[in-house]
């Protein structure tokens, strides 16, 4: 099927999904070796999946400010919740059609932070905002904001989403789901990145307090998480690093947060569950120790300009899965003719082995061209 929007043609990738979630596993787990890698992603911009769903026939829901409570801790009228599984049924449809083993949802816990807000650029979502988290004003100073900040409770309502997903999973899928962000991210949002570099060493307690307290909260987040029964992996959000190395010194990231990472792997094993990780920018000065000591089962996020994937897969790849890898700046700004040349590379060197699934190096943002992320998605599974 396809269609023709602001005279581009979109089609589908594939015209009869076939999702096999227990080989996806088995491939990025090193246990089996496949005809052709499966595709993966961390996450895809609704402003994707909707000319991708009208495409497929189904009109898109528009929650506009309501998707904040969908997996929050208010107890859902049934309007809310008649949209909210509206929306569920349209994001389950979209990872299926798009030839995907799993369905990814994550959502965050209420924790108010500054934030600072403008129109979106980007040239299809233009009446809707973007944020992003302030650099040098927090919401958590000193020990009295600490002690007063609204720290939220985990309850059933929580997973309301997550437990709807899993009940109406395709067959042959699964759900993969975190929590929207790692315990060094929410830590950066409430005190800023200025305020953390300064508290790391001008008030390590306090530091380590609020690291201690937000890894509690994932802690039970990640618990009632594994009680899911569709639930067949935790891919965990945490962006340590930038292009020329990690965000604060290999010492800190180990001290505070790899010790929360490897209690969620270790959960994750305990369950019969992997546990995969996200992390932009250079990572090199922790990657042994995510190896060794958190134990983790596959590794996503790459960046040509940092390390393409495939020296990533040559390094790492007889040792955990490797998830994505097409560039995003090439996936955005790439010819359809040279993006599939770019991509088919990528699968020729990273498939043979295994322990390797084919997507975006990052995600797929409002910015990224529709018929280019198909594109990319159509060449995996030429």
């Amino acid at each position: 099927m396809s269609v023709t929007e602001n005279s581009r043609e979109l089609r589908l990738p594939i015209a009869k999904p076939r999702p096999d979630v227990g080989m996806f596993l088995d491939t990025l787990l090193g246990r089996k070796i496949p005809a052709k890698p499966p595709t993966a992603e961390y996450l895809v911009d609704n402003v994707i999946m909707k000319p991708v769903l009208e495409l497929m026939g189904r009109p898109w829901v528009d929650t506009g400010e309501k998707e904040e409570y969908m997996g929050g801790q208010m107890d859902l009228t049934r309007e809310s919740r008649e949209l909210a599984n509206a929306f569920l049924d349209n994001v389950i449809a979209f990872w299926h059609a798009m030839g995907y083993d799993y369905v990814r949802v994550e959502i965050s816990l209420p924790l108010p932070a500054v934030s600072n807000v403008a129109k979106d650029t980007a040239q299809i979502n233009q009446e809707h905002n973007r944020a992003w988290q302030s650099m040098t004003e927090g919401v958590i100073t000193t020990w009295e904001q600490f002690e007063s900040y609204p720290w939220p409770k985990i309850t059933d309502s929580c997973f309301y989403m997550h437990e709807y997903v899993c009940s109406h999973l395709p067959e042959g899928m699964g759900f993969t789901s975190c929590h929207a962000g790692g315990v060094y991210e929410h830590l950066s949002r409430l005190v800023s990145y200025e305020g953390l570099s300064m508290m790391l060493y001008d008030n390590p307690a306090l530091f380590k307090a609020i690291t201690d307290k937000l890894g509690g909260l994932l802690e039970e987040y990640n618990r009632r998480l594994l009680q899911l029964d569709g639930l067949v992996a935790i891919f965990q959000g945490e962006d340590f690093g930038h292009g020329m190395g990690t965000l604060i010194s290999p010492k800190a990231i180990r001290d505070y947060f790899l010790p929360w990472h490897e209690k969620y792997a270790r959960m994750c094993h305990a369950a019969g569950r992997p546990y995969f990780f996200h992390s932009c920018g250079k990572m090199d000065a922790v990657m042994e120790d995510l190896i060794t000591d958190v134990k983790i089962d596959a590794k996503h996020s790459f960046q040509d300009g940092v390390a393409p994937v495939i020296e990533w897969k040559k390094r790492y790849g007889d040792r955990i899965g490797i998830i994505g890898g097409v560039d995003i700046d090439k996936l955005c700004t790439y010819p359809l003719d040279e993006l599939r040349k770019y991509v088919r590379h990528i699968i020729d060197e990273c498939a043979p082995g295994g322990r390797f699934a084919l997507g975006s190096g990052n995600s797929i943002p409002s910015y990224v061209p529709v018929e280019n992320y198909l594109a990319m998605l159509e060449e995996a599974y030429v």
